[in-house]
């Protein structure tokens, strides 16, 4: 795997100096980042290993939840059908967000001109997704998100909790009135005889 990203490819549907950062925020608040390069892109110059694909991201990414950085983790690097190259990461974010941003810090440290078209998604069902082009003086984007949005985990555990009253209160009646209808049931035995 490695040695497919040393080798040099011309980026025939990439446009050379535009990448793309797609990050989306998962139900349980976790996002998943996906980066997509013209293969030699991010490290041009360099023969890159694992590890540096794995220290560009960790080092130059920045994604935060209400302000609190979220911890990341590399989850790997290919070469993508069209020749680009595709680097992944998750970051361990809590639920219930108000605002999601991301910081590409490594746009600084690309050449001149490089943009980047970033895109933060929210959970399914939020319809909430910005978007925009980053520079190396422009590099953060932040997503707001919806009450609902937030709500919706919270809503769940709520009706779950509910139902689980209501079932727990109709066992203890059901509980009740058996034990009622037994002892009665004993007492009139006894007066019959």
């Amino acid at each position: 795997m490695g040695l497919l990203l040393l080798l040099p490819r011309p980026g025939a549907a990439h446009t050379p100096g535009l990448s793309v950062a797609e990050l989306e925020v998962e139900p349980d608040g976790h996002v998943e980042a996906r980066l997509t390069f013209a293969t030699a892109e991010p490290l041009a110059g360099t023969r890159p290993t694992e590890e540096d694909l794995r220290a560009f991201v960790m080092d130059g990414v920045d994604v935060t939840a209400d302000g609190a950085r979220c911890e990341g983790t590399f989850r790997g690097a290919s070469v993508t059908e069209v020749d680009g190259l595709l680097l992944e990461a998750s970051y361990a974010c809590p639920r219930g967000a108000r605002e999601v941003a991301v910081t590409l810090y490594y746009l600084s440290a690309l050449r001149p001109g490089h943009r980047e078209v970033a895109r933060i998604v929210g959970p399914p069902g939020s319809n909430a997704v910005v978007e925009g082009v980053l520079t190396g003086d422009r590099r953060s984007l932040t997503l707001r998100l919806p009450e609902t949005a937030r709500a919706a985990p919270d809503t769940r555990l709520g009706r779950r909790l509910v139902v689980l009253t209501a079932a727990f209160a109709a066992f203890m009646l059901g509980l009740f009135v058996w034990r009622w209808r037994a002892t009665r049931n004993r007492q009139g035995a006894r007066n019959a005889k």
